[in-house]
Formats: C-alpha cells, sequence, structure tokens
C-alpha cells in the first residue's frame, strides 16, 4: 500500500524552477504507475469530494504509521487529475532533516506564484511531513496566500496545526473474512504459497491475524510476506507474542517501510523523549488504556499525562477510542506496542517496574469490580443469570480488560505471587467473566500454590478460588471434584458449614449427601494449619503404574512438565477434553486431589 520515491516524481527547488521555464504544463504526478489501492472506496470517495468542494485550501491525511495515508493521496489525485483540469506537483519529505531545504523548495512555488491551470487549478501534495513539520506548516501558509488557486494535500502522520487546514483521520482496512485487510494479506502473499491459504482453517487463521494486525495495510503485508515458511498458524501465533517474522522485503520500497522498527523509528526525530518514555511504559498493556493507567505505569502527574497522551494521539502513536462511560480511552496499535515492548525489554529494570506497575493496576482493578481480596468465595450459585444480579456494564468492563489480567497473572506466576494471581482469577472466572472452565486447571493449582508458598495470608483467596472451582466443575458434570474442591475450601475457611458462603450451601445441597464434605475443627494456629494443609498432600506414592494405560501415563508425564491441557492436547493430537477426561483418571487412580499432586508424585518416582 505505501509507495515510495521510484513510484512518483518528485520536486526540488531548481526542478521547480526548470519546468516552469521549460515545461508549458506541469507534469504528471507519478511517472511510474503505483499498484491498485485495495478496498479504501469510501475514503477514496470523500477525498475525492473535498478535492472537488469549492473553498478548499489544505487537507491533511492523518494516521498513525504503516496505514495507508500516501497511497490514498495518491489514488485520489491521480483521480483529481485525470479529470484534465487540476495539474499536480508533489514533494516526498521522507528523507529531508534541514527544514531550510523545505523553506527553499516551497518558496521556489511562491516566487511568481505556480502556474494556474487553464481555467483550472494547481495541486500541491506534500508526503511524508512528519520530520520538518513547522518548516512545511511555514511555507505552505506562504503558498496559500501567493497563490489563491493552489490546493495544498499533506500526508502525514502529524497535522499541520493551521487554521485552514482539514484534517482526515485514516483508519484501518475493513475486518472480517471477507473485509478488505484479508484481501490485502491474499494479495501480498507470494503467489508460490497461496495455494496454502485457499482452505477454511487457513482463510479464518488470517482473519485473525488481521485483527491482531488492527487492519493497519503496512502490519500485514509484511505479515503476508512470511508466508510460506510459515503457515498462517503459526504466523498467528508467532504475531500474537509480539514478533514479526523478518524476510527480505521488495527491491523498492523505502527503508523505512521495511520493518516495524524502521518504520516507527523514522518519526522518533520529531519526538520527545519523554514522551518515547511513555510509550514504551505503556506497551506492556495489552487493551485500552485509560488516563489512570497511564498516570500509575508513567509514575507523573495528571496534568503532564494528560498532555503526553494528547501529544501522542496527535502525532498518531495512540488513537481515541470510546471507552463506554461517555469518556475516552486509548490504544496502541499494535506495530507501535510491539516495537516499543522490545524497546523496553533493552533495559530489564525498566521492564520490571513497568510489569508490577501494570499488574498493580490489574489487582486495583480486581478489587473495583469484585471484592475478591476476602475470600468471600463465588458470587453467586452455578445457575446465577442477569435477573440475580449480573452486571452487564460490569461485565464488559471484564471482557475489554480481559486481555491485561490475563497477562499480569503470568507475571504474578512468574513472580510467585499466587494469592494476588487468584484475585485475578476469581474475576476471570467468576459470574461476570467470560467464562469459567478454561481457568478450572489454573485455579486448583494457584490455590494449592497459594496455600503452600504464601501461609495463613493466602487462604481467604484459595478458600475462595477452590469453592469457584467447585461451582465450575458441578455445572459441567463432574461432582467428585466439585465435592473435592468444596471440602477443600471449607477446611480452608477454618469454621466448616457454619460460615461458608450461600453459594456453597446451594452446591451442597445440590451435590446431595454422597458428596457432603464431613465436619472439619477449627484450625489451630497458622502455622499448625499450614502443617495440616501440607500433611493432606503429601501421602504415600502409589504403586508404580497404579492402573494407569499408556495413554493416561503420557499424559501423567506431560503434566508433571507443566504444560496445560492445551498444550498437551497439541503434544498429543488429541482434543482438550479428552486430555481432561484422560487427567480426571488419572488423578482417580493415583489418589491425587489436584494436577499439582500428580506432578509431585511423578517427579519423586523421577527422582
Amino acid at each position: 500500500m505505501s509507495q515510495t520515491g521510484r513510484n512518483r516524481r518528485e520536486h526540488t527547488a531548481a526542478d521547480t524552477e526548470e519546468a516552469r521555464s521549460t515545461e508549458p504544463d506541469p507534469a504528471p504526478v507519478w511517472a511510474i504507475p503505483a499498484p491498485p489501492l485495495i478496498g479504501r472506496e469510501d475514503e477514496l470517495r470523500c477525498v475525492t469530494e473535498l478535492l472537488a468542494a469549492p473553498g478548499l485550501r489544505l487537507l491533511t491525511l492523518c494516521g498513525p504509521a504503516g496505514i495507508g495515508k500516501s497511497a490514498l493521496a495518491h489514488a485520489a489525485l491521480a483521480a483529481t487529475a485525470a479529470g484534465g483540469r487540476s495539474a499536480v506537483v508533489a514533494l516526498d519529505l521522507a528523507e529531508v532533516r534541514d527544514p531550510a531545504m523545505v523553506d527553499s523548495t516551497l518558496r521556489a512555488l511562491t516566487a511568481e506564484g505556480p502556474r494556474r491551470p487553464e481555467g483550472g487549478r494547481q495541486l500541491v501534495f506534500l508526503d511524508n511531513c512528519d520530520p520538518v513539520i513547522d518548516a512545511v506548516a511555514e511555507g505552505v501558509l506562504r503558498l496559500l496566500a501567493a497563490a489563491p488557486w493552489t490546493v495544498v494535500v499533506c500526508a502525514s502522520r502529524t497535522p499541520l496545526d493551521v487554521y485552514a487546514e482539514r484534517i482526515l483521520p485514516v483508519g484501518p482496512l475493513r475486518l472480517g473474512p471477507e473485509g478488505d485487510a484479508v484481501r490485502l494479506f491474499t494479495d501480498r502473499v507470494s503467489p508460490y504459497y497461496r495455494h496454502g491459504i485457499t482452505g477454511a482453517p487457513e482463510r479464518a487463521a488470517v482473519a485473525r491475524i488481521c485483527e491482531v494486525l488492527d487492519g493497519v495495510p503496512l502490519a500485514i503485508e509484511i505479515a503476508a510476506e512470511a508466508v510460506g515458511p510459515l503457515s498462517p498458524a503459526e504466523l498467528e501465533s508467532r504475531l500474537r507474542r509480539g514478533e514479526y517474522p523478518a524476510r527480505g522485503r521488495l527491491r523498492d520500497l523505502a527503508e523505512r517501510h521495511r520493518s516495524v522498527g524502521h518504520a516507527l523509528g523514522w518519526g522518533e526525530s520529531a519526538q520527545r523523549e519523554e514522551d518515547i518514555a511513555l510509550l514504551k511504559r505503556l506497551s506492556v498493556c495489552e487493551s485500552h488504556i485509560d488516563l489512570d493507567t497511564a498516570g500509575q505505569l508513567s509514575g507523573i502527574g495528571r496534568e503532564e499525562i494528560a498532555g503526553g497522551l494528547r501529544r501522542l494521539v496527535h502525532q498518531g502513536l495512540l488513537t481515541s477510542v470510546d471507552n463506554g462511560l461517555g469518556g475516552y480511552s486509548f490504544a496502541m496499535t499494535h506495530m507501535a506496542r510491539s516495537h516499543y515492548r522490545q524497546e523496553l525489554e533493552r533495559d530489564p529494570a525498566a521492564l520490571a517496574m513497568a510489569r508490577a506497575r501494570h499488574a498493580g493496576v490489574c489487582l486495583a482493578f480486581a478489587e473495583r469490580v469484585g471484592g475478591t481480596g476476602t475470600g468471600a468465595g463465588f458470587v453467586g450459585g452455578p445457575n446465577t443469570g442477569a435477573e440475580d444480579g449480573r452486571d452487564a456494564r460490569r461485565a464488559a468492563a471484564i471482557a475489554r480488560r480481559l486481555p491485561d489480567l490475563r497477562s499480569a497473572v503470568r507475571h504474578l506466576r512468574q513472580a510467585g505471587r499466587y494469592a494476588d494471581v487468584l484475585r485475578l482469577l476469581l474475576v476471570m472466572a467468576g459470574p461476570d467473566g467470560p467464562g469459567g472452565v478454561e481457568y478450572t486447571a489454573q485455579l486448583e493449582e494457584s490455590a494449592e500454590r497459594a496455600v503452600e508458598d504464601g501461609g495463613a495470608e493466602s487462604r481467604g483467596p484459595a478458600a475462595a478460588a477452590l469453592l469457584t472451582l467447585a461451582h465450575l466443575a458441578a455445572r459441567t458434570g463432574d461432582p467428585e471434584r466439585a465435592g473435592a474442591a468444596l471440602r477443600r475450601a471449607i477446611a480452608l475457611s477454618g469454621h466448616g458449614e457454619r460460615t461458608i458462603p450461600h453459594g456453597a450451601r446451594e452446591l451442597l445441597a445440590a451435590l446431595g449427601d454422597g458428596t457432603r464434605p464431613a465436619p472439619v475443627p477449627p484450625p489451630g494456629p497458622p502455622a499448625r494449619a499450614t502443617a495440616t494443609v501440607t500433611a493432606t498432600t503429601t501421602a504415600p506414592a502409589p504403586p508404580h503404574d497404579a492402573g494407569l494405560t499408556p495413554r493416561q501415563h503420557e499424559v501423567a508425564q506431560l503434566v508433571a512438565e507443566g504444560l496445560t491441557n492445551r498444550q498437551i492436547s497439541r503434544e498429543l493430537e488429541i482434543s482438550e477434553w479428552t486430555v481432561v477426561n484422560h487427567l480426571r483418571e488419572v488423578m482417580r487412580k493415583l489418589g491425587c486431589p489436584s494436577r499439582v499432586h500428580v506432578a509431585r508424585i511423578l517427579g519423586r518416582r523421577a527422582g
């Protein structure tokens, strides 16, 4: 979508003077035809209508790096010039760093005024204005004053900020299986490998890739060129980890379009150092960023952070989005997040601080939406619906924050902060979260680790997690697992059934007497209580085979290696539900209440 100096005729001051003396009419915009524009029908119509409207003097196409501003301007100007009543002069300023060069070039156009086409007007296109935006603004004002028949079109991440300017934000390509983003991706895949993206699973993966990349054309082009050695599914996985597989791009592409790093680094010369530092800190966020989050991540005052966010939006490095509450949040494109996160990772201390602050933001959010820190447990029973108090707005807020909550869980697990892990998991798996079944293994393992590593202060979150796990197990038709989790939750609560939450009482009634837990005496001091919990998890190892089938033994070994159910399903090429059933049988035969205990038993045998 992006074009280069080879795709257009570029004019300097000397070129302009020569053209006046030798050419009766200005030359075409580009000597080499550009690739056809994919999509953008509505935007192209809008730009051409604006250029035809009387009174327009200055139009600036703005947007993030790689969004396709230059390509859209090229198509609109070519269509306008084809009408025969407008002559076009194009100036590419991508490699210009000296404001004096911009000044001299535009002064050459204003010395006597551009030659007015017979009964028409002069269109001046200024591309890639960002590095010298101040000089461009001054020169354009002189040009507009000297030649009333001149219309200036700019393509720039940053507007000129002058009164006559009409700003048109350029957005992403249309997403979806039939969207323009998928069309562009398919067009940019090498013809040698296009046969590999014709199947339904591959087409679905391509659509997801375009969503991950926010519909940004440059990011889509770079990703599409990696298809071949990588399948669409493999490419999607790597992109979700923030990687852009590198390969050689087309020979005539500008240097700034050869990689994500080049595209973002090109404009940094015009940025403040503190704004670049802010971008690096914000890059740990996976979803939208509000003003309070940005302030906590940056550690600076509210007014200062508001100014920084305003500048970054102005420069096309953040976009403003509706937060659903009558205000604004801010979002980074996948390109920007990937680039600035890699820059942040060059400083491990700064990365650790940013991750810790981000986890703190997520924990504060969890406290606001659920009160998960007291061990109150599952809010509502397994059949809770909207009529029982589920808050749609709170559910929407959790859904928006879910990528950040998952990221914080990974960080907190690595830091060994399992009680905090549980506080987040309880929000994600609770009734207002996006679902619970996928979090059962994490709830179970983290509850055990929290009790073992965190002592008495972790008992509340662990009991709440096990109670939630019991509800999830009952909901999915596993009363045995539900009863085991409920017994552990009551034991950790320390007061037996007398003080368990109402939801647990409903679950007890639903499970029936067969799985009703026996009364548990109140625990002693914290140290003795911890020892009691540990004692329940160190039963002697069963016989070597314990009746496990070969497949069950494979599953148990992979559990001991720390793989999740999804990873095991991929490793053994079986469904995730089959893994769950095998693991359930392994736990029953080994007498283990959780996968943590399965790992311990196999670890002792290996030792």
